[in-house]
């Protein structure tokens, strides 16, 4: 296996030149993400079937190649659990490659667990044995190390391959619509930036509070988020989860409370202030009765529902020979009980009955949901 490092513009220019020749890519990225927001970009792994390239961030300036590559609808980019990939495209270079396809979820439509591992399907079809010893190494020191590169070559040269054999089972099947639906999914997931008002509801046990500690959660919540990427601070480095429902809940006045809450000295002297304000000002705050989080789950036929649907699936899934958490998750379960009770809007229409999920599943689970009309 030959690679080479590229640390140029020039390089980077011809390379990408080379790779628009071909009708596929496999891509990878190396990075860190420990104290920071966003992840930082350590290295950038590219091979067209005939050239292996690490790309060096820290050293190219003239990105637009590149970026062509990327865009260029007619050549094929695989990764593999692309989700980080995703978020870091993203965020370095506003964009994401398309078409996408992720081999991940290639596999999970030939009947494999929804999070199957790399190195085991390359044990399967390929008969090698990975090594991932370097999988938790530092992708910013300089200058990488042999094993770093060697680990990090490894992981598109046997990608493309794989990626491959693994669409051909998929042509067969008959999936291959689904497998691009899956695919732009997880993308407009993974490029989703989280509405700061929105934060509060995914913190734990929010559903515990009244309304006025919601309004008060909401605006410490908001404000955890906004400051964690202005400052590109990893979100529960600003402020752990359990400190914020606590300051929501008791509505501290002062320093002290604060310390007596359980709050780290570091917290409030970086913080303390500021959570008071967001305190203060948010008992100024008219209520707002739909912050109030509902959960289907307090409710006594909830178990019932989601029990017929999650059979349902796990019968489908070994009708057509896919896993029953790739068909339906419980989030996706629970998604689709708010929309039909009410808890989320109309005309946000629940994964399950949308695409290739509605072909396998919407008649039988209509005939549930018609069983249970509103009991909110």
């Amino acid at each position: 296996m030959n690679y080479r490092l590229i640390t140029t513009n020039e390089d980077l220019h011809h390379i990408c030149e080379l790779a628009i020749l071909c009708k596929a890519v496999a891509l990878d990225t190396e990075f860190v993400r420990t104290k920071t927001y966003y992840a930082e970009l350590g290295l950038i792994q590219l091979y067209d079937g005939h050239r292996l390239s690490l790309i060096d961030p820290f050293l190219i300036t003239e990105w637009a190649p590149f970026y062509c590559l990327l865009k260029n609808k007619k050549i094929v980019k695989f990764l593999h659990s692309a989700g980080e990939d995703i978020e870091i495209f993203f965020h370095f270079f506003k964009t994401l490659p398309e078409p996408l396809i992720d081999s991940q979820i290639l596999a999970a439509f030939t009947g494999r667990p929804v999070s199957c591992g790399f190195s085991i399907l390359v044990k399967e079809f390929q008969g090698i044995v990975l090594n991932k010893a370097e999988s938790r190494t530092d992708w910013l020191a300089r200058p990488l190390s042999q094993k770093q590169c060697d680990y990090a070559a490894e992981d598109v040269f046997y990608l493309l391959p794989l990626a491959n054999a693994l669409m051909k089972k998929i042509e067969t099947s008959g999936w291959m619509e689904a497998v691009k639906e899956e695919c732009e999914l997880l993308c407009q997931r993974r490029s989703q930036i989280q509405d700061p008002e929105m934060a509060y509801r995914d913190i734990g046990n929010a559903s515990q509070l009244n309304p006025g500690q919601l309004i008060c959660l909401k605006k410490l919540a908001s404000w955890r988020l906004v400051y964690a990427r202005e400052k590109n601070v990893a979100i529960n480095f600003v402020i752990q989860e359990s400190y914020l429902w606590k300051v929501a809940r008791y509505q501290p006045t002062s320093l002290s409370d604060l310390f007596h809450l359980g709050l780290d000295r570091r917290t409030i002297r970086q913080h303390g202030l500021t959570l008071l304000g967001l305190v203060t000002e948010s008992q100024k705050t008219k209520e707002d009765p739909s912050l109030v989080i509902a959960y289907l789950n307090h409710e006594p036929v909830y178990k019932k529902i989601f029990k017929e649907i999650k059979d349902l699936i796990q019968s489908i899934g070994a009708l057509i020979g896919l896993s029953h958490e790739l068909i339906g998750s419980r989030k996706h379960i629970n998604q689709l009980l708010n929309w039909h009770f009410g808890l989320i809007p109309k005309e946000k229409r629940p994964l399950l009955l949308t695409g290739w999920r509605a072909q396998v599943l919407s008649l039988e689970l209509t005939k549930i949901l018609d069983r249970h009309p509103m009991m909110i």
